[in-house]
């Protein structure tokens, strides 16, 4: 290590130094007796794992202050150091999948040829899950794209990860329907009036609809067939939010004052059934309800999790909240809390026995939980992340 002991140059004095001063080079004598640093190659390049373990996460990171850039984090919540295990391109509020069948990830994203305007491009962008380089892109032709803070519903993968569905919005809603195999758009299916999806059995989705009512698109290639529920999302009075958690063949909704809404999915129709409440009398009293941006999560064939503010009213319902209740669906009721050290926005589990809750906290950093509640580890994804959606490796 080389420098110039610029304290010792006053009054003419020279610096001390163990080279000659015919060589040019000025070596400080508290540096003296050190070993030399090893020269550090440069280039290196690594790869992940092509199947992910149980405990990776994906951050998206809308990046809210600087939109047009923003990015998916890869994360290894268990680990105490090196968290941080790559990160893909995810530009203008773009939105995300991961083919675990055949190794990929997906990011829906929107490009201006001169950065903020020009000729615009709609893409769905293909990675390599190991390498993270870009194996192929799809071209999405008219602009349809729709744009919103991120959220799961706007790409989904049905048919055994064959078929991707990307919802479209101008103000119209649609969903373009895309072969993943081929790489080939198949179809855009008019959605007039719903919203976002969720997948049903086989070729087969589902969207809430604005009038309360889901509606069932099963997908024959280029046909579809549709049907429509009664009503019964009470838009007026409780509303469902539009994120969901599955739990075996079933989806459950929260809603703004403190329900659940599930739906059967386990075939190709979507099937509300019975609601519950997810607070007691004495919590209902207190105003405890759901809040936040991704306010629910699940374990595959496990608990459900909610995160609930106290006090809540008209309108905080995105505010986020202090405590992550978790509930078995099966007895219906809270089985445990796990209070919020630095309160919460979205949650996520991830999979596996010895899973985590990861929890986006008001100050934008994740925080990582035991099922028990106890506070395992903090990481943060950067100073100006704003990782408003978490996805579990799966």
């Amino acid at each position: 290590m080389l420098t110039t002991s610029l304290a010792a140059c006053v009054e003419g004095e020279r610096p001390k130094s163990n080279s000659s001063a015919s060589d040019g080079v000025v070596v400080s004598s508290e540096f003296e007796g050190l070993p030399e640093l090893e020269i550090e190659e440069v280039g290196l390049v690594q790869e992940l794992p092509s199947d992910y373990p149980s405990n990776y996460i994906f951050a998206h990171n809308m990046n809210f202050y600087s939109i047009l850039d923003g990015n998916i984090n890869i994360i290894d919540t268990a680990a105490d150091t090196l968290e941080f295990k790559g990160m893909i391109n995810a530009a203008q509020m773009a939105s995300f999948a991961q083919s675990k069948s055949r190794n990929e990830l997906y990011v829906s994203e929107t490009y201006y040829s001169r950065g903020t305007h020009g000729k615009k491009t709609d893409v769905l962008t293909i990675y390599d899950m190991a390498t993270l380089n870009i194996k192929d892109e799809i071209l999405l032709p008219g602009g349809k794209r729709g744009q919103s803070v991120i959220q799961k519903g706007s790409l989904q993968l049905i048919n055994d990860e064959k078929l991707a569905l990307l919802w479209n919005f101008t103000p119209a809603s649609s969903i373009s329907v895309i072969d993943m195999v081929s790489r080939e758009i198949v179809t855009e299916i008019p959605t007039p009036g719903c919203a976002l999806t969720f997948p049903l059995r086989g070729a087969a989705f589902a969207t809430l609809c604005g009038d309360g009512k889901v509606a069932s698109f099963v997908i024959d290639g280029a046909d579809v067939s549709r049907t429509i529920s009664e009503s019964f999302n009470d838009i007026d009075d409780d509303a469902m939010f539009m994120k969901s958690a599955r739990v075996g063949n079933t989806q459950y909704f929260p809603t703004f004052t403190g329900n659940v809404r599930p739906i059967s999915v386990g075939t190709e129709q979507a099937i509300p059934l019975e609601e519950w409440s997810l607070v007691t009398p004495a919590e209902r009293k207190d105003n405890w309800r759901p809040s936040g941006w991704q306010v629910v999560t699940a374990q595959p064939n496990g608990n459900l999790f909610v995160l609930m503010q106290n006090n809540g009213e008209e309108g905080s319902h995105k505010a986020g909240g202090s405590e992550v209740w978790i509930f078995d669906v099966e007895a219906k009721k809270k089985i445990g809390a796990i209070k919020l050290d630095k309160g919460g926005l979205s949650i996520e589990a991830t999979r596996g026995a010895d899973g985590h809750l990861v929890v986006t906290n008001l100050e934008m950093g994740l925080e990582v939980y035991s099922f028990d509640g106890n506070l395992q580890r903090s990481i943060i994804v950067n100073d100006t992340a704003t990782p408003f959606l978490l996805h579990a490796a799966k």
